[in-house]
């Protein structure tokens, strides 16, 4: 668990300067949530992108139930809206090469936007598709404050998973609120819920 960790901090520290991302973390009743995303351009003309996610959770109660997710796509942009994707992500012990789409969308007043990776994995001897996205809707109700609201999915085969923010934006850089975590396994049929309160600061 100690080297996953390790890798989620170095890449945090090494893009922190060069990237626009966040960092966020929520409190929840079951377990802490912390959350690490950047999104860069690697050329002067925006063809060529970087799109990185990572999560771990600390459970209070069983270490056994820690989680970790580090999550990267390369992306060549043939349009402003879609673009070539490949990557994957690497899951506790195991890592899932990935390659798909690349599909965004935003609108002119820039505070609603769209991000899906919709891709093909192989892990195990064997081929599934899955889906990363992000959405988020931050109206501006002054030059200092405004709505915080976005959702961080992921579907596969084996489960689904959402991760919903809704809170207050101070001047673009600090949000917070309430956050929920859900994840539901296909196979158990078991739906979990994490609640509590969440605080992000962008970058």
């Amino acid at each position: 668990m100690k080297k996953p960790i390790l890798i989620a901090i170095l890449l945090f520290v090494k893009n922190h300067v060069c990237a626009q991302g966040a960092v966020e973390i929520l409190g929840g009743n079951k377990h802490i949530h912390y959350i690490n995303y950047f999104d860069k351009d690697l050329d002067s003309s925006g063809k060529w992108n970087f799109f990185n996610l990572n999560r771990f959770t600390v459970n209070y109660r069983d270490k056994a139930l820690n989680t970790i997710s580090i999550e990267g796509q390369l992306t060549y942009q043939f349009k402003p809206w879609i673009g070539l994707s490949a990557g994957g992500g690497f899951y506790g012990e195991l890592f899932i090469p990935a390659i798909g789409l690349s599909l965004s969308y935003m609108n002119k007043k820039e505070n609603f936007f769209i991000q899906l990776y919709p891709t093909i994995g192989y892990a195990e001897r064997q081929v599934a598709p899955s889906v990363l996205g992000l959405i988020g809707y931050t109206p501006k109700y002054s030059k200092t404050w405004g709505l915080s609201s976005q959702i961080i999915f992921s579907v596969d085969p084996i489960e689904a998973a959402q991760i919903v923010r809704i809170g207050a934006d101070y001047k673009e850089k600090i949000q917070f609120g309430i956050g929920i975590d859900m994840t539901q396994n296909f196979g158990s049929r078991n739906l979990d819920f994490n609640t509590g309160p969440f605080v992000r600061y962008n970058f």
